[in-house]
């Protein structure tokens, strides 16, 4: 398997797939702030480049494969997707993708999730994806549908998980 650092940039027809250090610092703090629980710490810039580079130092060792997402019309970061954890050896992953809410939408949600599924299982080889959702998220769990995920048995109540195969 090549390494994971020679996969980038990743192009959609709307979306780009950049390492997250090419992304602007300011847009990336701005994004984990908007996506951080209340009860817990408000990232600030120190613990957001910190972030980024444990990110890219898990990339480089071929732990994890995550992407900052930009639009290509106008690159507008929106958000951040990959394959954390992911295991080649068994072939597994967990796929993960978190946008800004004015980009949670079923186009540009479908158009992500097709892109790291044919991503996944074609180039990378693998054979399961696992993603965990909110069970509010209807948009994502609509997608997934579509893409032949399927739920598993429940095991909590605040959010579902979606398997491929």
């Amino acid at each position: 398997m090549p390494k994971f650092e020679k996969y980038h940039p990743i192009l959609t027809p709307h979306y780009t797939f950049d390492w997250l250090t090419k992304a602007r610092a300011k847009d990336v703090l701005a994004f984990y702030q908007q996506a951080t629980p209340v009860t817990e710490t408000v990232p600030t810039m120190l613990t957001t480049a910190d972030r980024i580079n444990h990110t890219m130092r898990d990339i480089f060792h071929d732990q994890k494969l995550v992407w900052g997402i930009s639009r290509r019309a106008d690159d507008q970061f929106i958000g951040q997707a990959g394959f954390d954890p992911i295991d080649t050896d068994q072939q597994t992953a967990t796929l993960q993708v978190h946008v800004i809410p004015a980009a949670h939408q079923p186009a540009a949600l479908a158009e992500l999730y097709t892109r790291l599924t044919d991503f996944g299982t074609q180039e990378l080889g693998l054979t399961q994806l696992t993603v965990t959702l909110p069970v509010t998220d209807t948009i994502a769990a609509q997608v997934l549908t579509a893409l032949q995920f399927r739920p598993t048995p429940a095991t909590a109540t605040d959010s579902i998980t979606y398997q491929l195969p």
